[in-house]
């Protein structure tokens, strides 16, 4: 239990209350960054959240209290400072923050104190060199600071914050970062704010994550996993990290026999141009506020083009002359050379092939060709 004032008792509560009060589905942190900004006395307030790409960090999202650039310069200025993946920002891994961070409030001097004062961590917590109480190893945090010198400071600058005291949160569940949340202004914040805030975190991290599902849950529902039924082939909505958001029936028996094995087959598919492993990956699937997510599909053993004419002649809902001119068309055959083999005018081939276009939706025999073997 977090000793506060009275006063900071019911400012936790009126927090608190606005977090739980507001409607699910609605976006609660520009409301609370308001509110937060009066309770911690802060000239801003600050959130973002980070998911990780193929190659670098971006930003889920962008919200500020007090600043004077529109949210949408504030979007581009955090996404621009973000660093590439499996590096820090700042003295943390937005994929992977620090077990001594995570969840805990935490005061910082402006980025713009002169060195070595620049950016030290005045938690006033624990005992022994500042990056063991940050969770760091000695060449971590050497690392962090040059990086605070180079895209956070130019961001900080940016932003008009280089001169301003921090006061931030790494809001988690498990490991997994959900957001910073944070607050800024000239004079230092005291251990009084910092109580507050993180008396507040508990209920922020429980906003925030219902938030996230409630997200994820817009993204995979009931018409995706019909979908994924339709299928009829093993199938899984992953991140690009390889976590499994959503599977078919057969996904799931596929998973249950060599998960290890498939996982590592799931990774390296979205690492891998299309068509160059067992398994087939969609373009990423966007939905606003989550990560990146994509369709991994497993295609099975290759049909030879005897076996997709039926499957094809029925979906394209093809006549039987149809069905014998598109098996000639897919061997290389031309108009003519068809006609001969099926004893009729070349005219009528012509005809035959205008009309696979069309029940086939492509414009051109080549494309034809394609559509043929790529369903």
């Amino acid at each position: 239990m977090i000793d506060l004032i009275s006063e900071d008792q019911r400012l936790l509560q009126e927090l608190e209350g606005l977090l739980e009060g507001l409607e699910p589905g609605s976006e609660a942190l520009p409301a609370v960054l308001t509110a937060l900004r009066g309770a911690l006395r802060a000239e801003r307030t600050a959130a973002y959240g980070v998911d990780v790409g193929p190659d670098r960090y971006h930003t889920a999202f962008v919200y500020g209290a007090g600043f004077p650039q529109p949210s949408s310069a504030l979007s581009e200025a955090f996404d621009a400072a973000l660093p590439p993946a499996g590096s820090r920002f700042g003295y943390f891994d937005p994929a992977r923050p620090p077990l001594a961070q995570r969840n805990r409030a935490m005061r910082f001097s402006p980025l713009g104190m002169p060195e070595p004062l620049r950016a030290l961590p005045i938690t006033g917590e624990g005992e022994g060199p500042l990056w063991e109480r940050l969770g760091l190893s000695e060449a971590e945090w050497e690392h962090a600071r040059a990086q605070l010198a180079g895209n956070t400071s130019n961001l900080y600058r940016r932003l008009g914050l280089e001169h301003l005291a921090q006061l931030r949160v790494l809001v988690c569940e498990g490991d997994m970062m959900l957001g910073w949340v944070g607050a800024f202004r000239a004079e230092p914040f005291t251990e009084r704010e910092q109580r507050l805030l993180q008396a507040l975190t508990p209920a922020i991290q429980r906003r925030m994550a219902m938030d996230r599902r409630l997200r994820e849950a817009g993204l995979l529902g009931p018409a995706l996993g019909a979908a994924l039924e339709v299928l009829g082939r093993p199938a899984w909505v992953v991140t690009f990290s390889g976590r499994v958001m959503h599977a078919n029936k057969a996904g799931q028996a596929r998973w249950e026999q060599d998960s290890q094995a498939l996982a590592a087959q799931v990774r390296e598919c979205l690492r891998s141009p299309p068509g160059t492993g067992p398994l087939f990956s969609s373009g990423p699937l966007r939905t606003q506020g989550l990560p990146d997510h994509y369709l991994v599909l497993d295609p099975g053993p290759p049909m030879e083009p005897t076996s997709r004419l039926p499957v094809l002649t029925q979906r394209w809902g093809l006549t039987a002359r149809e069905a014998q001119v598109l098996e000639h068309v897919v061997q290389g055959e031309t108009n003519k050379a068809i006609a001969l083999h099926l004893g009729c005018a070349e005219r009528t081939v012509e005809v035959h092939v205008t009309h696979l276009l069309n029940k086939a939706q492509v414009e051109s025999r080549s494309a034809l060709i394609s559509r043929f073997f790529q369903s």
